[in-house]
């Protein structure tokens, strides 16, 4: 039997490909705490497909899920990625107005600063 609350890319693909948007998001959005942005082949598509329809709170949540495993992982051959996600972040911040529970961009900007301070080579990316 499958088990409904665990996230399935496949499922959430097929659900942008059949233009299920709303189910989509409210999908992706439910179980945004078992994204892993290590799986990024299989993410970036639903970022860029949910930032392309608008849905710009889920395109978020998911592109700091990617954000998040490239900076945990100290993947420094990855921080050129990682600062455009985080520009993207920046982006399409101003265009969400409900967080819907999620952490504000600034919170989000401010506690990555605070995680990750010593990141230099990933900052200097990001600041350019």
């Amino acid at each position: 039997m499958l088990d409904e609350t665990t996230l399935s890319n496949s499922n959430a693909m097929f659900l942008v490909e059949v233009a299920h948007l709303d189910a989509a998001e409210t999908y992706l959005l439910e179980r945004a705490d078992q994204l892993n942005g290590d799986f990024y082949a299989g993410l970036l598509p639903l970022a860029e497909a949910m930032e392309t329809a608008g849905r710009r709170l889920c395109a978020s949540v998911i592109y700091r899920a990617l954000l998040d495993s490239i900076l945990q992982r100290a993947q420094s051959k990855a921080y050129t990625h990682g600062a455009s996600y985080l520009l993207t972040l920046d982006s399409l911040a101003p265009t969400v107005s409900d967080w819907r529970g999620f952490m504000s961009h600034r919170t989000y900007v401010d506690t990555l600063r605070r995680q990750h301070k010593r990141k230099r080579s990933f900052w200097s990316r990001y600041e350019k």
